[in-house]
């Protein structure tokens, strides 16, 4: 259910997303951790949306680190 986009972003804009996207990623990684070992669909979903989050920040430039218990979960995604 992707879009494209219509306008291009400012710097302004784009460094805000960015911003807002490494808060929320940081402020959730203990929750993501958590459910790591989860094997409900909710769970699951959960966790690839962050780490789908954590790779697109990656592309941005930012040096995201995953908690410890998401590192295998990241590799089988890969």
């Amino acid at each position: 259910m992707s879009r494209p986009i219509e306008t291009e972003l400012t710097d302004d804009e784009l460094r805000v997303l960015r911003s807002a996207g490494a808060w929320y990623a940081k402020y959730h990684a203990a929750r993501m951790a958590e459910l790591a070992e989860d094997t409900s669909a909710y769970a699951e979903r959960k966790t690839e949306d962050y780490l789908t989050l954590v790779a697109a920040l990656r592309k941005l430039g930012f040096e995201m680190a995953l908690p410890d218990a998401l590192r295998p979960v990241e590799r089988r995604a890969a």
